[in-house]
């Protein structure tokens, strides 16, 4: 069954340039996720937040595919540690957009701890199942980062109500896995290891001396590569150190680091502070720092070099291993985390510890000198991320989704009436507080128009039709008060001989114009039902009675329409839904009912009261 998935990614829109401070692998894996999925037919919204005034609202990105800019806090962008001051706000506007535009998801989809908090709340109000994939966990980045982590302290006990909350929480490699349980005593069967990915169409091996040319290279190096956010834990200060080291042995070697937005204050600091290192080591001229670059030249660096340097202090997964191994370019990585998982030892490159410049430096040399070697990595490697595609990967998050989704078409029904209820209660919650006083005003005038011995005439278009003939009916009998007198009031839609006969020789777009100029006197009252306010023929009506001194009132929908420029009163349901309208038109109608017919009683008590006062006083 194909499904509408709500991604949650407050703060990794695929949309953002990648190599910045928080533009990484979470972005990527949002968006080549979302695009497999709609691929397979889903249609996917990713919600995440606005961080540009031009990016306001939704973006139609790919086929079946939406980012949805929510607006919370200002409309830039923030460290990704000062997001949690405007989680509450991002979560009610997220909830907001989906009731406001009656969206029925099957499953939401949650990225990193904060969109996890999202998701709970989603779960609490519409009732809409999540699956999140943490892409970090609070306690192993506080293990590498003591007091350089900025996040909040509560993030781990958040975290933790978000593994008990969610149906199924994905986990990229065995150490997340080992974390989940570590530190949260995640039960094991609710956990489901899905690696990240990459895609073949972007990168895939190129010959190395086109890639050279392609980016300018000098032909007569050998480069190695960094190639990631520019930020410390990613530990680019240990491979300048270790090449330092190693050009010692390989004076024609020169490293390449890729990534970084420089235009941004934290960055800017980290490359001062890795070329001040460059410096103090003498290596200045032979690192070269590029800077973020476009994704779809990064395969050509992977190509260009003959061995990639990923050595973190910690990483959750690591997508950039898998994307150099789909290039043929071996991996020197640091065992840690998703990489001690990608990077088979021996196999397809080597593992080394982090923080280990001598370490690192001595593998470097070691399969720079040994063409055979390397040979055999690339070989094993092209063969071994055949499995990480992100076609592979999408198609086992969409079999866990559908271990998540009610078993019965009788659960999804009873998930979609409560979403239309929940739908419809927000719609009436904004009425209440944006047509209260309209509503008192034109039952006010109601009440005068009956009083003085003038009558009102109601009129609509289908659903509309029949709600004027409820509303007439309701102030000609009765709607609470018993034994009242009747009020002059009439449905322009009852007299079916009029409106055949007039619709058949003249046309439907006058039908209510002629009936309000035959029966339409100055003071007389039309109240219009209309959810658009464009209907030609409620358009003409109002015109005529206009001109014939008759008080014009509509109850409307929408922007209200064009019939607001000829209502004395109007009445603008705040919705685009129809059915939204037309229920809250509705209990307006039981309203000006409710509110005419006691302000009518109470004139009458008062002027049988002056009745009985003459009489005592004549007599």
């Amino acid at each position: 069954m194909k499904k509408r998935i709500a991604f949650i990614s407050d703060h990794a829109s695929p949309l953002a340039t990648l190599g910045g401070k928080d533009s990484g692998g979470q972005n990527v894996y949002v968006a080549e996720v979302a695009m497999q999925l709609a691929l397979m037919g889903n249609q996917i919204d990713i919600y995440t937040r606005c961080e540009h005034p031009s990016r306001e609202g939704v973006v139609l990105w790919k086929p079946n595919i939406r980012v949805i800019h929510i607006v919370a806090g200002p409309k830039d962008i923030l460290p990704k540690e000062e997001l949690y001051g405007h989680i509450d706000e991002f979560t009610a506007h997220t909830i907001e957009f989906m009731t406001a535009n009656q969206l029925s998801y099957q499953l939401v989809h949650a990225h990193f701890w904060l969109s996890g908090m999202v998701a709970m709340e989603i779960k609490k109000q519409l009732h809409i199942p999540f699956v999140i994939t943490f892409h970090a966990l609070g306690p192993v980045r506080r293990l590498h980062q003591g007091g350089s982590d900025k996040f909040p302290k509560i993030r781990e006990k958040i975290e933790k109500d978000i593994i008990w909350a969610a149906e199924r929480v994905i986990a990229e490699c065995p150490n997340d896995l080992k974390d989940l349980i570590q530190h949260y005593q995640a039960p094991q069967d609710k956990i489901e290891i899905i690696p990240c990915g990459f895609n073949p169409a972007d990168f895939h091996p190129t010959d190395r001396t086109e890639a050279k040319e392609k980016l300018g290279l000098d032909s007569a190096y050998t480069y190695i590569l960094q190639l990631g956010r520019m930020v410390k834990r990613k530990g680019i200060d240990n491979v300048i150190e270790a090449f330092s080291h190693a050009h010692h042995a390989l004076p024609e070697l020169r490293l390449l680091v890729v990534g970084g937005n420089l235009a941004t204050a934290e960055d800017r600091a980290e490359f001062d502070r890795l070329h001040h290192l460059c410096i103090e080591l003498k290596v200045e001229d032979k690192v070269i720092f590029t800077g973020q670059q476009r994704r779809d030249l990064l395969r050509y660096y992977y190509a260009a070099s003959e061995l990639f340097i990923t050595t973190p202090w910690y990483e959750p997964f690591g997508i950039t291993p898998l994307e150099s191994m789909a290039c043929g370019t071996p991996v020197i990585g640091a065992d840690v985390g998703g990489i001690s998982f990608t990077v088979r030892h021996e196999e397809t490159g080597l593992l080394v510890a982090a923080q280990q410049p001598q370490q690192l430096s001595a593998a470097i040399v070691d399969l720079i000198n040994n063409d055979r070697k390397r040979l055999k990595f690339s070989v094993n490697s092209l063969r071994h991320v055949k499995s990480f595609t992100w076609k592979v990967v999408s198609e086992s998050i969409a079999q866990l989704y559908a271990q998540c989704l009610p078993q019965d078409a009788e659960k999804e029904t009873i998930t979609q009436i409560r979403q239309s209820f929940l739908g419809s209660s927000k719609t009436f919650e904004k009425a209440a507080e944006s047509l209260a006083l309209g509503i008192a005003r034109l039952s006010s005038k109601m009440v005068s128009v009956l009083h003085e011995g003038k009558k009102i005439m109601i009129c609509g278009n289908g659903g509309s039709a029949a709600e004027s003939q409820h509303f007439a009916a309701e102030l000609v009998g009765r709607f609470e008060i018993p034994q009242r007198p009747g009020y002059p009031v009439i449905s322009l839609n009852a007299d079916v001989a009029v409106l055949t006969a007039w619709a058949n020789d003249f046309g439907y777009e006058s039908v209510f114009a002629r009936q309000v100029q035959a029966l339409g006197q100055p003071g007389d009252m039309l109240i219009c039902l209309s959810t658009s306010g464009n209907s030609p023929n409620i358009l003409n009506a109002l015109k005529e009675a206009s001109k014939a001194g008759v008080i014009c009132a509509n109850l409307l929908g929408k922007d209200g329409g064009e019939a607001t420029q000829f209502g004395d009163h109007n009445l603008i349901v705040p919705s685009d839904h129809t059915a939204r309208i037309q229920e809250v038109q509705l209990h307006i109608i039981h309203q000006l009912c409710a509110l005419v017919e006691q302000r009518m009683a109470n004139l009458s008590r008062k002027n049988e009261h002056f009745v009985i006062h003459n009489k005592l006083i004549a007599s």
